[in-house]
């Protein structure tokens, strides 16, 4: 057998080193694979929203078609899964919906004309470099007029409107169809449990209004022969007691559904684990959170593969950042915040820079598959720190193991401390010395 360990710390990236089995050392802490399998993992991926689409469009094609396996083929990231805007989102170039007409509710003037432009070739483009990609789709808001201020920025969803409204969705459907695009899974909206106080697209959805929405939307769909699926909620983790409550009290709801959606800016994770406890049919995704522009951007692997480790240990079914494309002032953007993109372009140079989820990603996306059984690693006999090292004590590592039934064992590990750790992982009875570097996420390869 023998062992290698691939590293990215501050000095280091993809840097890669031998192990070896070791005998017992005491001081080292242990590292055992968890009982718990997770072997229903859809894979991995980011949002190409319009403002990526707009970003790549600038870009030489051939720099782009090499940037593009690069994220999406089996010889780079491998990414398999993209989450697509239905009309504007914040991260978009320009406000529209796919009917702007006030109260057209026949959708006589719906249109999906103005993503011809760069969106709809860019998304194509993705295609040829992996024909598999999972996508699913969300709206940040409904056309203005179906919501109370009659805008598309702030307001709520309007009840009259829903039926109208899952009409507007299935021809957006349709639409992409005609394209060669697939859309898989729909999310009734994004975030409805705010309306960013008018910034940007948005849309407040009351939690009965919704329920109602994502019910006849499931009985056109069906009555439209298409098999695409619907994916509740589409919000932070806090938002876990709404959702359980809906599908306790509107009948039949949880059948209309195939998951939950969260993102993971409020609340904790863990809480999510009490809707699929409760309705096991159901599936979790994770369909939004990505780089922050001027936070630790390209550094913050550390962030990204804890939070890549705790939703597998959840039981996900998919893991989606956020932008694919940004340039270097967060933009194209017409909302209020600083995100950054999984690659960002110098719009004065053309220049490429990569993100720290980029590496967290590289380092754990293209070592798993749908075949893959995936366990959580948990520490053993840690007791923590000293209390005398407070404020300086450190936390335990982090991370999961990889079986792809292929002959080797893959495990990634996460050390956020700003101290190196002396780990051994016990597999298979044998235990492996590896030393994590400070703040540094690694990706260990047993190959019998």
């Amino acid at each position: 057998m023998k062992g290698i360990q691939i590293f990215t710390d501050k000095d280091h990236s993809n840097f890669q080193v031998e192990i070896f089995p070791s005998e017992n050392i005491l001081g080292a802490q242990k590292l055992y694979v968890a009982d718990e399998v997770n072997t229903d993992f859809k894979g991995f991926g980011v949002a190409i929203t319009g403002a990526s689409c707009y970003e790549l469009s600038l870009m030489d094609k051939s720099e782009r078609k090499e940037l593009l396996k690069n994220i999406y083929s089996k010889d780079g990231l491998g990414l398999s899964i993209g989450r697509l805007s239905i009309g504007s989102s914040d991260y978009s170039a320009e406000l529209y919906s796919y009917d702007d007409v006030p109260f057209d509710r026949e959708l006589k003037h719906f249109s999906v004309k103005r993503d011809e432009r760069y969106i709809i070739p860019m998304i194509k483009e993705i295609l040829e470099v992996n024909p598999e990609l999972y996508l699913f789709a969300s709206p940040w808001s409904p056309p203005g007029w179906m919501k109370t201020e009659g805008m598309m920025c702030g307001g709520y969803m309007r009840e009259e409107f829903i039926d109208c409204y899952a009409d507007y969705i299935i021809k957006f459907i349709k639409a992409y169809e005609t394209y060669g695009i697939k859309i898989s899974a729909i999310t009734p909206q994004n975030e409805p449990n705010t309306q960013q106080t008018r910034r940007m697209p948005a849309c407040i959805w009351h939690p009965e209004i919704e329920a109602k929405f994502v019910k006849v939307l499931r009985r056109k769909l069906d009555e439209n022969g298409m098999d695409t699926r619907i994916w509740l909620f589409d919000h932070s983790f806090y938002g876990t007691s709404r959702v359980l409550w809906q599908l306790d009290n509107v009948k039949d709801l949880a059948e209309c559904c195939d998951s939950v959606a969260f993102h993971y800016y409020a609340g904790y994770i863990e809480e999510t684990k009490a809707v699929t406890e409760r309705y096991p049919k159901l599936k979790l995704q994770f369909t939004e959170g990505g780089p922050r522009l001027t936070d630790h951007y390209d550094t913050d692997w550390c962030k990204w593969g804890i939070m890549m480790s705790e939703a597998l240990a959840c039981g996900y079914n998919s893991f989606t950042g956020w932008n694919l494309m940004l340039n270097e002032m967060g933009g194209p953007n017409i909302g209020p915040f600083w995100c950054g993109g999984l690659v960002t372009r110098n719009g004065v140079t053309g220049e490429l820079a990569f993100s720290g989820q980029y590496k967290a990603f590289s380092h754990i996306a293209p070592y798993i598959n749908k075949s893959s059984e995936i366990r959580a690693l948990s520490v053993g006999n840690y007791f923590g720190q000293p209390i005398y090292q407070y404020p300086k004590r450190k936390e335990a590592p982090v991370g999961f193991v990889i079986d792809n039934h292929d002959g080797r064992t893959v495990a990634v590990v996460i050390n956020p401390n700003a101290e190196k750790y002396q780990t051994q992982i016990v597999l298979d009875g044998t235990m492996w010395y590896a030393e994590l570097m400070p703040e540094s996420i690694s990706t260990l390869i047993i190959e019998e």
